[in-house]
């Protein structure tokens, strides 16, 4: 027997703030986004963003300071938990064994019109020191 509550769960979208290789253009785009995402929007999330100098960035959710990029849906649960994959989160596994953590975050339009809470991926403090990044005043990663 199939319950409903799973059908409606299965078929909701699922949205993640991106602001790195993910964005279209992006090295990891093709693989992991192109022909899997119905929709990318230009938007916002708090935070302090790092280059690590390994060719992709990182974010810290804290402070004052934002972050640009895209958000990105994903109709498809599927090949949303593909980027888990990517971005070295095993979700129940202690956090500081991550490269990153996935979490819920206010997002953004660029006019600061909020869109509700969505995915984002933070470094963890770990990912932080094994790279010593620097921190991007623009809160923007050129691709």
């Amino acid at each position: 027997m199939i319950r409903k509550d799973r059908i409606v769960m299965s078929a909701s979208p699922h949205k993640v703030f991106v602001y790195g290789t993910l964005k279209p253009g992006g090295h990891y785009w093709p693989q992991f986004c192109e022909g899997k995402v119905s929709e990318v929007q230009p938007a916002m999330i708090r935070g302090e963003l790092y280059d690590l100098h390994v060719g992709y960035p990182g974010v810290i959710l804290q402070g004052d300071g934002w972050v640009q990029g895209c958000l990105l849906t994903f109709p498809r649960e599927a090949d949303f938990l593909q980027l888990d994959v990517l971005e070295g989160y095993v979700p129940g596994r202690e956090e500081s064994k991550n490269e990153y953590n996935r979490l819920k975050v206010p997002s953004y339009t660029p006019e600061g019109e909020t869109l509700g809470e969505v995915w984002a991926y933070e470094m963890t403090e770990a990912t932080m020191q094994r790279y010593t990044g620097t921190r991007i005043e623009s809160g923007y990663w050129a691709i």
